[in-house]
């Protein structure tokens, strides 16, 4: 058995994946590209994905062997009316090479998705999409996407002295060009092509063609394959944490991406990344950054970004300060003391606490236009594929939310920003509520806009009471009105009474909003009731425990598959 034979038995024991060009009849391989036509419609109306549409079509129709069928699979993608796809999953569910599970699609759609190196955002919410669609597990992506990386990762081939020469050649040529590239330079963590050069690349194609037909991985066996695995997982595979900036947005001072641990041995790189941004610090510790995302498992890779702590830490102690002299005025005053909700309604701030201003105002003006700042510059890191080409989950609160805010609508300005971020989850946000900004972010994000808000967070309120925004209203107190269903709108006010909250109930948040936590956090939130009552109803961990999901673009139009079994 030659090397290219022992790739090829490697990766089919690794992912034991079916050839669906084959193995599916006329009218399965029919269903199911209409099924993935029918899903497109609902997730992406705007006229920014009308390309992404089409290719995704183009190549769903040539793996599939349905090429005389894409101007049909064009329309119904393009129909503007809701499409039924039920039809489509009871004709697939016929098919005897699908009686073994759905999975199978997941998983077919999910090697399209990478053969050329490229993993869109916009289709990783499809293939979640369809994941619902089929009522599977949620976590079945995420692990099969482990699977993929681990079998790209694991088999590493003997290299003859020629393969190490031409190895160590290509280390110097990308030593040279990541020095010269403009914003960023990564040293460290190669895991994929670091530790094999790149040279297991074409083994790698050569083991996926066999397995699930050429359509689909053709291009990574090829003598272009190295480049294709190389552009998946960025620069030597290299993680965030190498990140180094060489041109700076405004007066940046601090900008450094650090690992979020999440107590799984799932390796360093993976085809979904998550970026967690906090809002300001109360102690000069890195824990400081990472204490509040303990519990986030959105990904199996996930980051926090370190920025400008100094700032961060001086308006952190400013609200300690000023949330103790508040307090005590609200006493004075004779307020009714329901966490300061009195503030939230009165027509003239208290003599005492305006009289405090100061304390706050300084600070909290200087992080609001570093954050902006911070904001581009990420939009810069994301927009240079520092992180390579994967689909990126960004999630912040407060001021964290605002840098996330002003990444996105950077993004919004250049061109090529679509199929990057999947997710954008702002809570607590400081910044506009200006509908059109809004809906330009939304058309940039493939999945999931949240805004989730806080209506008695009197201490946002008295931060923008001198400020024109109130003529649209400040997005962390109220709803976003949008013209489009993309926008997702949270009230937290029966989790959080105000802005100083959101740290110490993150976990919380984070399971009301429907991202993913650790079970250990979820379960001891439930049995304690630290939830309020209303919300810790309807929640789901296991068969024992159940946890609300918000509404989503990606549940929009999910079947109800007891229903559909039903009829």
């Amino acid at each position: 058995m030659d090397k290219y034979d022992k790739a090829s038995q490697h990766i089919k024991d690794s992912l034991n994946t079916k050839n669906l060009a084959e193995c599916l009849s006329q009218t399965g391989r029919f269903s199911y590209c209409a099924l993935c036509a029918t899903s497109l419609s609902c997730l992406y109306k705007y006229p920014a994905h009308v390309d992404f549409k089409l290719d995704c079509l183009r190549i769903l129709c040539n793996h599939l062997r349905l090429m005389l069928q894409l101007p049909t699979m064009r329309e119904m993608a393009n129909c503007e009316l809701p499409l039924d796809a039920k039809v489509y999953v009871r004709a697939l569910k016929k098919e005897e090479v699908l009686k073994e599970g759905m999975m199978i699609i997941v998983q077919d759609l999910l090697l399209l998705a990478i053969s050329n190196g490229i993993y869109d955002a916009r289709w990783r919410v499809l293939i979640l999409y369809v994941n619902r669609v089929f009522d599977l597990d949620l976590n079945t992506v995420d692990n099969f996407e482990l699977s993929v990386v681990n079998c790209l990762s694991n088999f590493l081939p003997v290299q003859t002295e020629q393969e190490q020469a031409d190895a160590a050649r290509r280390i110097r040529v990308s030593k040279t060009k990541r020095f010269a590239m403009i914003g960023f330079a990564s040293v460290g963590g190669g895991i994929l092509l670091g530790l094999t050069g790149g040279l297991a690349a074409p083994l790698i194609g050569a083991g996926l063609s066999s397995i699930i037909g050429t359509s689909i991985v053709g291009a990574i066996g090829t003598v272009g394959g190295t480049a294709i695995v190389g552009s998946l997982f960025g620069v030597a595979g290299a993680s965030l944490t190498g990140y180094k900036m060489h041109k700076r947005v405004g007066d940046i001072e601090e900008f450094q991406f650090r690992k979020l641990s999440t107590d799984i041995e799932t390796g360093d790189i993976h085809l979904h990344i998550t970026i967690a941004i906090s809002g300001w610090l109360n102690e000069d510790i890195e824990t400081s950054y990472s204490q509040p995302w303990k519990y986030l498992r959105d990904s199996p890779e996930q980051y926090y970004l370190r920025y400008e702590s100094s700032y961060l830490l001086e308006f952190g102690k400013a609200m300690e300060y000023f949330f103790s002299f508040a307090v005590s005025v609200a006493v004075q005053e004779s307020l009714k003391y329901t966490v300061l909700s009195g503030l939230m309604a009165a027509i003239a701030w208290p003599a005492g606490i305006l009289g405090l201003a100061s304390v706050i105002d300084n600070p909290w003006g200087v992080c609001c236009r570093r954050s902006a700042q911070v904001g581009k510059q990420l939009a810069e890191t994301l927009l240079s594929h520092s992180h390579g080409n994967r689909p990126v989950t960004l999630i912040g609160y407060s001021l964290g939310a605002r840098v996330i805010y002003y990444c996105l609508r950077e993004m919004s300005q250049r061109e090529k920003c679509q199929g990057i971020v999947q997710d954008a989850i702002l809570i607590g946000t400081p910044c506009t509520r200006n509908s059109s900004d809004w809906n330009k972010i939304s058309e940039i994000v493939a999945g999931r806009v949240v805004n989730a808000y806080c209506r008695s967070d009197w201490f946002l309120k008295f931060l923008y009471r001198t400020l024109s925004m109130h003529a649209n209203g400040v997005a962390g107190l109220q709803a976003v009105q949008s013209v489009s269903d993309r926008i997702e709108n949270i009230d937290l006010t029966d989790i959080v009474s105000g802005h100083f909250e959101y740290p110490q109930k993150l976990t919380e948040i984070l399971m009301y909003i429907g991202v993913n936590v650790d079970a250990s956090a979820k379960i001891q939130l439930i049995t304690t009731q630290s939830m309020p009552e209303g919300i810790s109803e309807n929640l789901k961990i296991n068969d024992n425990y159940t946890v609300k999901k918000s509404k989503s673009v990606i549940d929009l139009t999910i079947i109800d598959t007891k229903k559909n079994e039903a009829q």
